[in-house]
């Protein structure tokens, strides 16, 4: 008797760490998708249509003060304040902030492959 106990205690605690392990894998998976983004600041310096050339602000890391292009599309979001807005809206100078996913095209200006997000980070008069 006491060792079907013993037996159905060691398999409830391997039972019980397997989910723990499988759930541990999905939730980090779920965090390293979501969270695969990253943010830099920027003043624009040309605009071409959807087409938007950028220097990195001293703030950045310094692997984010050079120039960049990117293209703006239907699934990147545009925002100031909260506000979704127009690619009309922003101009020469503005300081915005870059939010990106997957790679960098090393090539001079860098070419930024996903935007996900734009966001304008001055008041206007």
């Amino acid at each position: 008797m006491k060792k079907k106990i013993s037996i159905m205690i060691v398999l409830l605690i391997t039972v019980a760490m397997s989910f723990y392990y499988i759930g541990y894998q999905t939730a980090i998976k779920k965090a390293e998708s979501k969270n695969g983004s990253q943010t830099f600041y920027a003043t624009i310096t040309e605009m071409r249509e959807n087409v938007f050339t950028v220097k990195g602000l001293e703030i950045n890391d310094i692997n984010f003060r050079g120039e960049f292009v990117f293209n703006i599309n239907e699934d990147t979001a545009l925002i100031w304040r909260g506000t979704k807005i127009e690619c009309s809206n922003l101009q020469v100078n503005d300081h915005i902030s870059i939010t990106w996913t997957g790679d960098i095209q090393e090539c001079y200006p860098a070419h930024i492959d996903e935007v996900i997000q734009v966001q304008l980070l001055e008041d206007r008069a």
